[in-house]
């Protein structure tokens, strides 16, 4: 049986919009009513290129995490905490961010780590980041 190489595949649509933005790249916008879906058969979805990690000293002042660019980002505070992390924005505060109990994880969708601040209740707890790119 003889191969046969493809250089470019069109898709479209049943109205025969083109389903690619002119790069290459897929390009679905649609509009769902209820209970509809859309199959778009065999989509290979990629993964993280990289995988980072740091460990960071937190204070009872807040402070901006390491810098780290990513896509994605864990922050687990330590299990050997004596007092609650709180992750959030410039000025986190015990009423402006994410309670992290001992060994509590917040996962977040950002750009980068330094995004975010930490402050604790104890000064000299830990937190645990793994960030994703």
């Amino acid at each position: 049986m003889a191969s046969v190489g493809v250089s470019s595949i069109k898709l479209i649509d049943s109205d025969g919009d083109a389903l690619d933005d002119g790069a290459g790249k897929l390009n679905v916008n649609a509009t769902l009513v209820a209970g509809a879906s859309i199959d778009i058969g065999d989509v290979e979805i990629l993964g993280h290129g990289s995988v980072n990690a740091f460990a960071q000293n937190v204070t009872d002042s807040a402070v901006v995490l390491t810098s780290g660019a990513c896509k994605h980002a864990d922050i687990m505070a330590n299990v050997s905490n004596t007092g609650i992390v709180y992750i959030g924005r410039s000025g986190v505060s015990a009423t402006t961010g994410i309670a992290l109990y001992p060994g509590d994880v917040y996962s977040v969708d950002i750009v980068n780590t330094n995004i975010l601040y930490c402050i604790s209740t104890v000064s000299g707890d830990d937190i645990n980041v793994v960030h994703y790119n």
